[in-house]
């Protein structure tokens, strides 16, 4: 229950954007695909056949600006590398426009490297201890966002991008913890207050970027969850979940962050295999249920990716538009935990007025000579009939929370089914 409170009060009373009640476009992103390794060729290739299949934003990650090919530059030099992309940004978002698909755009806003224009014009706006030299993490600095000056640069260098070409969402990354925290334009008395005020100059530029481009979708993220907090939910309706993109660990990460912040807000994308972190192999149905539980996308190469996975995709992308009304409007219930059990996941949403239910049942670990497993569901009207869409039986909800439906077990390790009810 209190979870469900939490998911109402955010989505009710704390997410603003325009995009808090709308399904949010099906996005392909090209990080796990081609790293800092593509061009304006390779991105419009994915382009092409990402709009074949009903995927309908490419993203265009880490790599674009400054003379980055690797994570040790050119952040906080907020201008596009035309080795990479010849003709600039408006060449490429229109062609991707006139595929029929928006346009995203990553960037680190908060971030410098010590090789970069900006810093050795402004190496003071670092965030530093006076006299001492700064520690890097990630081959980077973090910039003094307590100093008006500082903002007032970025969000300069920012608006120029956004006006250059149509883009329609921002994945703001912040990839590297705060330290050494000093600021050269506190005096030494005041120097305690740097944490907060970096985070209410955080606050203050993103309220400007949205008051100038409220149609922007903009995802707020570190390193994943790090940005995890309901003040960021007042600027961004969804935040990324994790770099982690394997579906199995997923289930994990989902489960937690699904306890206090809505599925609506979870940014989840079917990824490629062998998994880019871990190198798991799982079956591509898999990952997109898994992925279904969150915003939707995609992080991977379209191009290369087997012929058997990118069939399914339509499938896919025609299951969100199926289902993402009731994920995200409706009540969240977990029925089992593949975290405390180790074998299996189970987790449910249903619709406020009780007459609609998505399970998701992934079966982690095949076990033999298993009948089947009992799953009791929650959150039904005990009083109504329910026709499971899959088999058309029809069940009371009194039956299926309490002696519960029963499910054979699935042919292999990191199997799943979606399971759909509805009123009968």
């Amino acid at each position: 229950k209190m979870t469900r409170n939490f998911h109402d009060f955010y989505r009710q009373h704390l997410i603003r954007s325009k995009y808090r009640n709308q399904k949010r476009p099906i996005l392909i992103n090209n990080w796990e695909a081609t790293y800092f390794d593509f061009n304006t060729e390779k991105l419009l290739d994915i382009a092409k056949l990402a709009s074949q299949y009903g995927i309908e934003m490419l993203v265009m990650d880490d790599g674009w600006f400054g003379h980055r090919n690797d994570d040790s530059t050119s952040l906080g030099d907020w201008f596009v590398n035309e080795n990479k992309l010849p003709g600039g940004l408006k060449y490429l978002v229109d062609e991707v426009n006139k595929l029929g698909l928006k346009f995203g755009i990553w960037m680190e806003p908060e971030m410098i490297s010590p090789d970069s224009e900006l810093y050795k014009e402004h190496p003071d706006w670092a965030i530093a201890v006076k006299g001492r030299t700064g520690t890097l993490s990630r081959n980077q600095y973090v910039l003094d966002f307590s100093r008006k000056d500082v903002r007032d640069c970025i969000y300069e260098k920012i608006r120029a991008i956004l006006n250059s070409a149509n883009i329609e969402y921002v994945k703001w990354d912040m990839n590297r913890q705060l330290s050494d925290l000093g600021s050269m334009d506190l005096p030494a008395d005041r120097q305690g207050e740097l944490y907060h005020r970096y985070v209410l100059g955080v606050y203050e530029l993103q309220e400007r970027l949205l008051a100038e481009f409220p149609h922007l979708l903009l995802e707020n993220c570190s390193g994943g969850g790090a940005r995890f907090d309901p003040g960021m939910l007042y600027y961004s309706p969804q935040i990324w979940c994790s770099d982690d993109t394997d579906a199995i660990e997923r289930l994990k990460i989902q489960e937690g962050t699904m306890l206090l912040y809505p599925l609506s807000t979870m940014g989840a994308h079917v990824s490629d295999c062998p998994n880019h972190a871990l190198g798991r192999v799982t079956p591509f149905e898999t990952r997109g249920h898994v992925a279904l539980a969150g915003t939707f996308g995609y992080e991977l190469d379209i191009t290369k990716i087997p012929e058997e996975d990118r069939q399914q995709i339509p499938a896919q992308t025609a299951m969100y538009h199926k289902y993402n009304d009731l994920i995200r409007r409706g009540d969240y219930w977990r029925i089992a935990s593949y975290l405390e059990n180790g074998s299996y996941d189970c987790y449910m949403v249903a619709s406020k007025d009780k007459k609609e239910a998505l399970i998701t049942y992934v079966q982690v670990l095949s076990r033999p000579n298993f009948h089947s497993r009992r799953v009791r569901l929650k959150g039904l009207s005990p009083e109504n009939r329910y026709r499971i869409e899959e088999t058309g039986e029809v069940l009371g909800g009194d039956v299926l929370m309490q002696a519960g439906m029963l499910i054979a077990p699935l042919w292999g390790d990191y199997r799943s089914r979606l399971i759909h009810l509805t009123e009968a």
